[in-house]
């Protein structure tokens, strides 16, 4: 029995995933947002308690990936087009005729720029459950950091050029297919030579956090993409104790 509680786990991760797409097709981005949070969590809990109880299971992994295909993949994107859809304010900001180009009502450009990220996470995750070099540490930006910061992006990159969101876009896509060896926050200890780099990165989070939640103006969410650049640089600086 207790080698099912894991795979249920996991299935909650999907039906958060599933709730979030019937909040973002109704515009609903706060509900959707929410509902990814709620699937980063089981995302979260499910190896968790699979390593509390001691199973695992070739099943396990492959629902997993898949859940998070849905949530950390279809999801965001969606949300994306969406956003672009709905509020246009980013659009309207480049001034070139082509961007409104449309198919059946489909904007051309945002709807490839969406296509390419699920298409990166699909690939990302392939690579994930075939990478031996990923049990500890990952190659390539997970997919979920990854989500989240695409989310982010129409917040944080408001009043910067519409290019610019895009090519932040596309760039956080590509990210998720290199081998850029990124470290994990597992912790197997609370040790501080062993867990420096983890420490050095959740403190300037924190702090990163918290200026954005104190000023006014800004909100949490804006603070993603600049945690998830200190990420690559932190995990770059620590390059060769990440690979050892």
């Amino acid at each position: 029995m207790k080698k099912h509680i894991p795979n249920f786990i996991t299935l909650l991760n999907l039906f958060s995933g599933f709730t979030a797409i019937a909040f973002a097709a109704h515009h609903n981005f706060d509900g959707s947002l929410l509902m990814m949070c709620c699937a980063l969590l089981f995302d979260f809990c499910d190896g968790l308690v699979a390593r509390l109880l001691h199973v695992k299971s070739e099943l396990g992994k492959q629902l997993d990936s898949l859940s998070d295909l849905v949530s950390f993949g279809v999801v965001p994107a969606l949300m994306s087009y969406q956003f672009w859809d709905a509020l246009g304010g980013l659009p309207r900001k480049t001034g070139f005729s082509w961007y409104f180009a449309d198919m059946h009502g489909i904007i051309i450009i945002p709807f490839i720029l969406c296509a390419i990220y699920v298409c990166a996470g699909a690939l990302r995750l392939g690579k994930f459950n075939l990478d031996e070099r990923q049990t500890e540490n990952f190659r390539g930006l997970p997919i979920p950091l990854a989500a989240f910061t695409v989310v982010s992006l129409p917040f944080a990159l408001a009043s910067f050029h519409t290019i610019v969101y895009h090519a932040a876009f596309l760039v956080v896509s590509m990210l998720m297919l290199t081998n850029i060896p990124l470290f994990s926050l597992k912790f197997k200890n609370l040790r501080w030579k062993e867990n420096l780099h983890r420490y050095i990165f959740l403190f300037i989070s924190a702090i990163l956090l918290a200026a954005f939640v104190l000023t006014p103006e800004f909100y949490a969410i804006q603070a993603i993409p600049l945690i998830t650049f200190c990420y690559i640089i932190v995990s770059l600086i620590f390059r060769k104790k990440i690979t050892a």
